[in-house]
């Protein structure tokens, strides 16, 4: 009687801890899924001067509207009639990337940052050196 209570004890004890670590296995945590897109309210008028190679600089004014188009008008100071104007569609990748989509098929990447876009190289990668500061429109509206 002593050895059968013993066994049926000892079943007990590993039916009991066989459910505790199914219960374990099957408690998924939901994945995180904070994203710059969903935290940052990023619609808005963003400017900045971007460096120019040939003139004193690129007056830059990127409109990101609400219905997945943006409008860019750049100045190129020191040049006379360089003035341009491009517009076309975007969409956010990741999460965090804005992703400028040019009516001539372009693309220009932008990190979403709370009040700023921060230009991105052609390997969507932060632009670094001297002149990386200069990469960073504002939001000023």
């Amino acid at each position: 009687m002593r050895k059968l209570s013993i066994l049926l004890f000892a079943c007990v004890a590993v039916a009991l801890m066989g459910c505790s670590n199914a219960a374990k296995q099957n408690k998924t945590e939901a994945p995180d899924m904070h994203t710059s897109e969903m935290a940052l309210d990023y619609y808005g008028v963003y400017e900045g001067t971007l460096p120019c190679a040939d003139c004193e600089g690129i007056k830059t004014q990127l409109t990101i509207n609400s219905d997945s188009t943006f409008a860019l008008v750049s100045e190129y100071l020191g040049k006379e009639d360089a003035k341009f104007e491009d517009k076309g569609t975007y969409f956010i990748e990741d999460g965090e990337i804005l992703v400028t989509q040019y009516e001539d098929g372009d693309q220009k990447y932008y990190k979403l940052q709370e009040g700023s876009l921060a230009q991105l190289d052609a390997e969507k990668k932060r632009i670094e050196g001297d002149l990386a500061p200069l990469y960073i429109l504002t939001k000023v509206n």
